[in-house]
């Protein structure tokens, strides 16, 4: 009992602190427990990234309910790299030690910088945009740099485990309560379309991002089932994986359903490891037979009662009428027909792609600029090209590759395409000497398809965990010479 204790006890603190900044909803308070968890990730900076694992799946909550916590990630993850800094200052050479898609990464982000300054974009905006981009990348430097054992991956599946299980528990109060439970009062309070209002947002407060992390939580849960040993253990996660997938299916993401297919398929391609696919396939219709429909039918009966009558103050999003089918089955018919089309050409993602290659036709060689299309930092702050396109609102491009197009240009494409594939082929080198080599190869391939819906290379959740897995991938060879000299040692 007392080892365990100092297994978990930084993460047990960090959990603390967050609920205590909670509790006390206070800028300053949320403040000084970043400023405290980012000194404890400095002496242990390993717990200090395990401690990210709780926070940026939260990260819209807690921030919601205390401003003061916007900080903590990226002063955490500033603190592990300085330690790393630290503990390589007598081996100073193998910090400058970069893999070629690394490169790749900072000539993109160099590009992107550059155009920036000649558009005329402010340096708030840049340093922003610079940031949403760079903060997780130092999570790769440091956890490629850091001496990861078998320890630490039990448990950085085990808190992955567990946080996926609170916003599970979340989502599926959040949807019976239809968004009045266990939520900010400006998020219950927020005038979702009947579109968006059947899907679970979470904690994440985003049903897409919710999606994509539950798709990853969902595979460390499946390799975590792997290395137990107690029976008892194994049926808990199994039934907690059809929780979890239940609330998955009520996220109502395609992009992230699509992607997530291309990811099995591509790895049973690889693996041919028809056991995962035949427990995955059997988890997959449990939790839409015994949570999905239950759960709709549960919400569509208490949106009828005095129950599901809650008065809403926010502005409401814009929405066609219904025509008296479920929003559900709208949600997914809705996809290919005509008029959904010509509507995202005028407003939505079509219209932001077909005057992206305007923008970019007149400024070809290194675009105009982070910070100028679609991206987070415009959210923030003006564009200094919008004017320029007839672009008259604050446009997010949901798609991340017309952004890397417009804002970086040819140039910056290449760069961009580079630490891409770069990825992808440094972890199919390792595809015979790693076991893990394989997902994330499948995995990233995923990806590369949720790249044309979401912004998924400024997604914090998403990068932390992909960063995190690729930097121990890459340093595998090492983790397994020391569990050798562990296991020498023991003897």
């Amino acid at each position: 009992m007392k080892e365990l204790k100092e297994r978990y006890l930084y993460i047990l603190a960090a959990a603390v602190l967050y609920i205590a900044a909670l509790i006390i909803p206070n800028s300053k308070i949320g403040l000084g427990v970043s400023l405290v968890l980012a000194v404890l990730a400095f002496i242990k900076p390993k717990d200090g990234l395990l401690s990210l694992l709780i926070y940026f799946p939260m990260r819209s909550f807690l921030t919601e309910i205390n401003p003061g916590l916007k900080l903590a990630g990226d002063i955490i993850i500033i603190a592990v790299f300085l330690r790393v800094l630290w503990d390589h200052k007598k081996n100073i050479k193998s910090l400058f030690q970069f893999a070629h898609f690394e490169w790749a990464f900072f000539a993109f982000m160099l590009i992107g910088t550059v155009a920036a300054f000649l558009t005329g974009v402010e340096i708030a905006a840049i340093v922003f945009q610079i940031r949403a981009f760079f903060i997780t990348y130092l999570v790769y430097y440091s956890v490629k740099r850091l001496g990861i054992t078998k320890e630490d991956v039990a448990r950085f599946l085990q808190v992955t485990f567990t946080v996926a299980m609170v916003l599970t528990v979340q989502g599926l109060v959040e949807k019976l309560s239809i968004r009045s439970m266990f939520m900010p009062e400006t998020w219950v309070n927020r005038q979702l379309s009947p579109n968006n209002a059947t899907r679970i947002y979470g904690l994440i407060n985003n049903p897409n991002v919710l999606a994509v992390y539950l798709s990853i939580a969902f595979i460390c849960t499946l390799y975590l089932q792997q290395l137990v040993l107690k029976k008892g253990t194994k049926i808990f996660l199994i039934i907690s994986m059809v929780l979890m997938m239940g609330v998955w299916t009520l996220t109502y993401s395609r992009g992230t359903i699509i992607g997530f297919g291309i990811s099995y398929v591509i790895y049973l391609l690889l693996t041919r490891n028809w056991n995962v696919l035949k427990k995955s396939i059997l988890i997959l219709a449990a939790s839409f037979i015994l949570i999905n429909l239950p759960v709709a039918k549960a919400t569509q009966w208490i949106q009828n009662t005095d129950l599901g009558k809650i008065e809403r103050t926010g502005p409401p999003e814009d929405e066609p009428e219904s025509d008296g089918k479920s929003t559900e089955r709208k949600r997914w018919e809705q996809t290919f027909e005509q008029s959904t089309i010509e509507l995202s050409k005028q407003t939505g993602r079509l219209f932001i792609v077909l005057t992206g290659f305007e923008v970019f036709k007149d400024h070809p060689v290194i675009g105009t600029g982070f910070a100028t299309y679609g991206d987070s930092a415009t959210k923030s702050y003006s564009s200094p090209i919008y004017d320029d396109y007839g672009i008259t609102y604050d446009i997010y491009s949901d798609n991340q590759y017309i952004q890397v197009i417009v804002q970086t240009g040819a140039l910056g494409v290449i760069a961009f395409a580079v630490f891409l594939l770069g990825m992808l082929y440094a972890l199919w080198k390792l595809r015979k000497d790693s076991r893990f080599a394989i997902p994330a190869f499948a995995l990233l391939v995923g990806i590369y398809w949720c790249g044309f819906i979401y912004n998924i290379w400024e997604d914090k959740t998403f990068t932390l965990y992909f960063f995190m897995m690729i930097g121990f991938i890459l340093n595998e060879k090492e983790y397994k010479e020391r569990n050798r000299n562990e296991s020498i040692t023991s003897h």
